[in-house]
């Protein structure tokens, strides 16, 4: 699946320039100001954001500072971009908890460059020495690709099991069919309707599972506890 980037720029003209350099490698989002990005973080949970410093309503670096509250996008990479280049500015942003700093006009490879070291970087952190996924009485080898119930293994189909992998790797968090089209198919031209078909299945297959996967009504699907 694609790494999704949210690219956050108050200047229109940036945010096509970036989204034209980078949407052929990764998922782009976008936000226009402070405001908007802390709640897209929330929305999107990327894995990865691209952050200018001087917009209005809410400065970048104020925006870094919520972002890292927020126990839900603490652990998010923060790439700072931006025009200014000061000492000053840049230890006030690494101490609200900014990554990296790239300044403007950039080097497009130097971008990328810093971009991958970050993805690199979390997923290291992020991925054990043997990935695997449990929730409930439901484990997920990620290495294998199998998946258990109850010890017994399930059998799943590749559009069943990565909408079940991408439920799991966010428990509470609303999954929308675009993202489940573009991260399990990555192919938006596929009739949405097919998702549901492939949930009634995993439903099925999932009869006996201690958790429920939730539809909410125009917007997709949620992964909940019954505990």
């Amino acid at each position: 699946m694609k790494s999704r980037l949210l690219i956050v720029d108050d200047e229109p003209q940036i945010r096509l320039l970036l989204g034209e350099f980078l949407s052929g490698l990764y998922e782009t989002e976008f936000a226009s100001n402070g405001n908007e990005a802390v709640k897209r973080s929330l929305e999107l949970r990327p894995d990865l954001i691209l952050m200018d410093v001087m917009m209005p309503d809410l400065d970048g670096i104020s925006a870094v500072q919520k972002i890292r509250e927020h126990e839900l996008t603490r652990h998010i990479p923060i790439l700072m971009v931006t025009a200014a280049n000061t000492t000053r500015q840049r230890i006030e942003a690494f101490d609200f908890g900014a990554d990296d700093f790239i300044s403007k006009p950039f080097d497009i490879d130097e971008l990328l460059s810093r971009i991958r070291s970050k993805l690199h970087r979390i997923r290291q952190i992020q991925e054990p020495a043997v990935p695997a996924i449990s929730f409930g009485n439901l484990q997920m080898d990620l290495r294998a690709r199998e998946v258990r119930l109850n010890g017994e293994m399930l059998e799943l189909g590749p559009v069943e099991y990565g909408i079940l992998e991408l439920l799991l790797r966010r428990p509470g968090a609303v999954v929308s069919r675009r993202e489940i089209m573009e991260r399990v198919w990555e192919d938006g031209r596929k009739n949405d309707r097919l998702i549901d078909a492939h949930l009634s299945t995993l439903r099925k297959k999932l009869s006996d599972w201690d958790a429920d996967l939730q539809t909410v009504y125009g917007e997709g699907y949620r992964l909940k506890s019954r505990s």
